[in-house]
């Protein structure tokens, strides 16, 4: 049946995985519609399917933590 080739054929594009660098720069995007505030993408670290902010500012840190249901939001 044709859907079952077509079916093998899509299931290539199944496992693609967005890069470091394009994650590290939407959550930045994220984080700077929410707060209004400009991070670098360099702050921002994915390992493993998780997101790590590199920011010494804790108050910032706390900011972003309260705000991330909102900044996950945009990253869905």
């Amino acid at each position: 049946m044709p859907w079952e080739n077509i079916g093998k054929f899509l299931e290539r594009f199944s496992n693609f995985k967005p890069t470091k660098g394009f994650v590290q720069d939407e959550a930045a995007m994220a984080i700077e519609k929410v707060l209004n505030l400009k991070i670098s993408s360099d702050d921002i670290e994915w390992r493993g399917g998780v997101i790590y902010i590199k920011i010494k500012n804790p108050a910032l840190k706390n900011e972003i933590f309260l705000k991330k249901e909102k900044i996950m939001e945009i990253l869905k």
